[in-house]
This record gives structure tokens, sequence and C-alpha cells, in this order.
């Protein structure tokens, strides 16, 4: 499958329009961040919860030095 980076393959949200996400009652909404380094996943729940834990777990979180 390919993947369009910068952009979440699972909601379409970017660094320009990310999703905002509820953390804490009485705390403002707060953006989206990128889970993985070819940014192409974001830290939305319901975005982490549609892929397949066993692609998360494949997935490049961080750069190898």
């Amino acid at each position: 499958m390919l993947v369009e980076t910068e952009k979440c393959r699972v909601c379409g949200c970017s660094k320009l329009r990310p999703c905002l996400l509820f953390v804490a009652p009485g705390s403002p909404l707060v953006p989206c961040a990128w889970l993985d380094f070819d940014h192409t996943l974001c830290t939305n729940p319901l975005c982490v919860g549609a892929i397949p834990l066993a692609e998360l777990t494949e997935m490049p979180i961080m750069r190898r030095l």
C-alpha cells in the first residue's frame, strides 16, 4: 500500500490541519502529533486503533543511529 507522507493515512490530517484531541476535563484541545518517524500516522487514538497491532509494532517510531 502506498502511503503519502506528511498526511495521516487514517484521517488525512497534516501538520497544517491537525486533529484536535481532548486530553482532560477543563483542558484546551491539543493538536495531534506524528506517531511514526515517516509522518504517516497521527497520535489520535482513533487513528492508532485503526491500524493492526502487528503493523504498529513494525512501524519506525524513531530514527536509528
